[in-house]
């Protein structure tokens, strides 16, 4: 993977873009941008913290810092086929906790034990899923044990 620093300025706009979007300061001390496939990586001081244009944090930078995300909370059965990378569906979901999110948005899967085990957008509102109690409810962006988790630890 090629990586190199981020300019000031460069860093400033992500800096201003993470703030904007899921309200968290960070004010790392050396910031580098890293290309692979397609992929947009960025790493805070040597950690890989967000990935994709959209600036998705990772699940390394949500633990790190303890980050408040909207999240929904899921079963053991649907915990299984998410750590393979499977889609969140309405059934595999206990509670939610993203009221105010909207399709798009970036939310947290977690455990019943509140344990964040994936990123996932949400393809559709908490109000649809609550009333069908059915179909696809969040798509799959990262999630432990996948490639992004490796490049983390």
């Amino acid at each position: 993977m090629q990586r190199h620093f981020l300019s000031q300025k460069e860093l400033k706009a992500v800096i201003e873009k993470v703030k904007q979007k899921y309200n968290i300061d960070i004010n790392p001390e050396k910031a580098e941008i890293g290309k692979e496939k397609k992929q947009i990586f960025f790493f805070f001081d040597g950690k890989l913290s967000l990935f994709s244009e959209e600036l998705i944090p990772t699940l390394c930078l949500i633990e790190s810092l303890k980050l408040d995300l909207p999240y929904v909370e899921v079963d053991e059965g649907a915990v299984r086929a998410i750590l393979k990378g499977a889609d969140l569906f309405v059934p595999g979901i206990k509670s939610f906790h993203c009221e105010n999110s909207k399709p798009g948005d970036i939310i947290l899967v977690k455990t019943t034990a509140e344990r964040p085990i994936a990123v996932m957008k949400m393809l559709i509102t908490v109000e649809e899923a609550l009333s069908t109690k059915k179909g696809k409810f969040a798509q799959s962006l990262h999630f432990l044990g996948d490639e992004i988790w490796k490049m983390c630890r």
